[in-house]
């Protein structure tokens, strides 16, 4: 009797130890690249942010080796990367009726295509979404996704005898490809105005140029 408890005190034991003795937990780790640095989020960031700003350089030195003068201006809109607007005319203080837009994703630097307002009271803007364009009886947002675009123009606008026209262009690589166009009423077209609504309700800023 004395010779099976010892037997069970001792399974006891043993049991014990090797539930305290168990692996640990095994703390997640950051990886590591084949250069043995590890890589933090900061410096992801950083070297995002590297990536597209070498891509810019890259793009306006090239376009400045085409014997143009370049203005540039590089602003948060849109989904993805900051966007590059880029011009060869400018007026007042840094302000532009037209320009080229880039943006660079996936490592490319993505051609969406040029806006150009109809006069220069109407300089190219930008919201957190778009960049904006207009004139006296047109407006119009290029809403930027991440190396793509879809342009929203307003036509006709208080034109007497003309009815409004809303047309949406899907963009790609700088190629239009119309999605809907369509006749609205005057009132419409006023609450469409994407240019004189957006700095009415202050979300838009004018795009600078340097």
């Amino acid at each position: 009797m004395r010779k099976l408890y010892i037997l069970i005190l001792a399974a006891a034991v043993c049991a014990c130890l090797a539930a305290c003795g168990g692996e640990k937990p095994v703390e997640p780790v950051e990886s590591i690249p084949a250069d043995g640095e590890i890589q933090s989020g900061a410096d992801s960031a950083a070297r995002a942010a590297m990536d597209w700003e070498a891509a810019y350089e890259e793009k306006v030195n090239e376009l400045e080796q085409e014997d143009q003068e370049i203005y540039r201006s590089i602003f948060q809109c849109g989904t993805g990367e900051k966007i590059l607007a880029v011009t060869s005319s400018v007026y007042a203080d840094g302000e532009s009726m037209e320009a080229d837009i880039y943006q660079y994703a996936d490592g490319e630097i993505y051609y969406l295509g040029s806006v150009s307002s109809t006069g220069t009271a109407y300089p190219l803007a930008f919201t957190e979404e778009a960049v904006l364009f207009g004139g006296n009886h047109t407006a119009g947002k290029l809403v930027i996704h991440d190396g793509t675009g879809e342009l929203y123009q307003l036509e006709n606008m208080n034109i007497e005898g003309k009815t409004p026209v809303l047309e949406i262009y899907d963009i790609i690589n700088g190629e239009k490809t119309l999605k809907s166009s369509e006749e609205i009423s005057a009132d419409e077209a006023d609450s469409y105005d994407y240019y004189t609504n957006a700095f009415a309700d202050e979300k838009a800023e004018m795009i600078i140029f340097q």
